[in-house]
């Protein structure tokens, strides 16, 4: 089951050691919510906003232990109720989830402040967390380190079904990876949990918005559970080329620490 945490519950505050082994799916939003300041700590409760969390997958114990947190005993006068809700990961709601739990605040909201943004952890200025989908030179820790990425949370062994490796995007390495969709391809790289300034960091050394955009999309790990973040991707049509040996042997040595069989050895092009 997943819960969409989006105050105390999320990185980086108090309640998060709740979640601490949980899977961390992806950065997402619900729809037909507003946010408030409760003092501390926010709630919400339905409206025409959208409010940004993180989804967790929990179990039934863990999911327990936050009805106790939270206050949740089925009751009518409870502080919160939980329900289930749709989350969302990208703008077009392409990449979605059905049957997210989420905690839904039950008391009046007349006498508190709106948090417009229905962001929590950006308008408390904390960090916010998310999935990157590393599959060419960012899987190699030298490359993200020349980058500025000085911290990764987490790093999963993860695959994107349907496309391939090509080369065709214009780089200092001559030409650099891109992915293009192919319905029998399966390209391999590494779920990075970050912090979004790091995702930032990055976007300088991608070109982000010139050669590559974060296009948002749905890999699995080896158990064949999702994650939801972004990957580099350019849909310019530019002629495919040769990668230069320096450039594929980066992706290779970052590929080597943690794959084997196939994946070294052809998850560039398969």
């Amino acid at each position: 089951m997943y819960i969409f945490v989006y105050g105390s519950l999320r990185y980086g505050f108090e309640l998060h050691h709740y979640l601490r082994r949980s899977r961390f799916v992806g950065l997402g939003y619900a729809e037909g919510f507003e946010m408030y300041n409760l003092g501390g700590y926010p709630g919400v409760v339905k409206g025409d906003g959208r409010v940004w969390g993180e989804v967790y997958e929990i179990n039934q114990e863990t999911l327990a232990r936050l009805d106790q947190v939270e206050g949740y005993e089925g009751l009518e006068d409870d502080l919160y109720v939980r329900e289930t809700t749709t989350v969302y990961f990208d703008e077009q709601r392409q990449h979605k989830l059905s049957g997210v739990y989420l905690y839904i605040y039950n008391q009046p909201t007349k006498e508190k402040d709106q948090i417009t943004s229905g962001d929590y952890s950006r308008w408390i200025g904390m960090p916010v967390v998310t999935n990157l989908f590393a599959y060419a030179e960012n899987t190699n820790y030298e490359v993200l380190r020349e980058r500025g990425v000085r911290e990764i949370l987490r790093e999963i062994n993860a695959y994107l079904p349907g496309y391939k490796v090509v080369f065709n995007v214009p780089c200092k390495y001559g030409v650099c990876a891109n992915l293009a969709k192919d319905e029998k391809g399966k390209v391999c790289g590494y779920v990075y949990m970050m912090m979004e300034d790091y995702l930032n960091s990055l976007d300088k050394a991608e070109g982000h918005l010139i050669r590559y955009i974060r296009k948002t999309v749905k890999v699995y790990d080896t158990e064949g559970k999702e994650y939801f973040g972004v990957a580099y991707a350019s849909d310019e049509g530019h002629s495919e080329g040769t990668p230069s040996r320096e450039y594929v042997n980066l992706i290779l040595e970052g590929l080597q620490r943690r794959w084997k069989g196939s994946c070294v050895s052809t998850g560039l092009v398969s």
